[in-house]
């Protein structure tokens, strides 16, 4: 990876469908599946030989590595882009990196002293959610695996202060709150998606290290079943 680093400097964030602004590292867009991620995946394929990014011109041939995140998260959003994915790197001949979606999402607050949990809505009254630590000078420890749990079970689990950040603070804030009082705080609203850059900076050792995805066997963090193989399960009892 000779350029990884000028590479990981010019890393893209779409999040697709709605222009939010301009950052310091691209474009900031919002994503509302199913519209927006199809229209994401127009927008890379239709942009693949001329790619813009902070007025500096990479061309495809220029793209050494794909750094995505696996999960957790929608099953639908994450198959869709592990196949997207799959399609570049296997035309482009290039290595793939996979990062949690939870890790990614904990890097949006790397100053942060305390614990922090990033927190996703899985549904089914449930929560993605893991435990890191921040050492307030910006690097951000995994202290806990991927979960999905009830907020009630997270809460158990909690002996500290705790910054939570994630969709899963729209559904579930007032149910923390109640359970940990002041032991809980969250962080703003613009903090709650998972940043491209994030998941480029983390991307980064794993291929100086040669630490990539098998293309044809790496699959999505899904932690739990989906509802199709539960169904089968279930007929197959029957």
């Amino acid at each position: 990876m000779g350029r990884a680093a000028g590479l990981f400097q010019k890393a893209v964030e779409l999040e697709v469908t709605e222009f939010l602004g301009r950052g310091g590292f691209g474009e900031v867009w919002k994503c509302e599946a199913p519209g927006g991620l199809f229209k994401a995946i127009k927008f890379v394929y239709g942009n693949l030989n001329s790619l813009d990014i902070e007025g500096a011109s990479l061309k495809v041939r220029d793209i050494q590595g794909i750094a995505l995140s696996l999960g957790p998260g929608s099953f639908t959003g994450l198959r869709i882009g592990v196949s997207t994915v799959k399609g570049l790197a296997y035309a482009l001949k290039i290595p793939v990196v996979g990062v949690s979606t939870l890790e990614a999402l904990s890097g949006n607050v790397p100053y942060c002293s305390s614990i922090i949990c990033p927190l996703l809505d899985a549904r089914k009254k449930e929560v993605y959610a893991a435990f890191f630590l921040g050492d307030g000078s910006g690097r951000v420890t995994r202290k806990s695996e991927d979960w999905v749990l009830s907020p009630e079970e997270l809460c158990r689990r909690i002996t500290g202060k705790t910054l939570f950040l994630g969709n899963g603070i729209e559904v579930y804030a007032e149910v923390l709150q109640k359970n940990l009082g002041f032991l809980a705080s969250f962080a703003p609203p613009e903090l709650s998606l998972p940043r491209a850059l994030n998941v480029a900076r983390l991307s980064l050792p794993k291929f100086q290290k040669g630490q990539t995805l098998d293309l044809f066997s790496f699959t999505p963090i899904y932690i739990r079943r989906s509802e199709a193989e539960i169904h089968y399960e279930a007929k197959e009892k029957n």
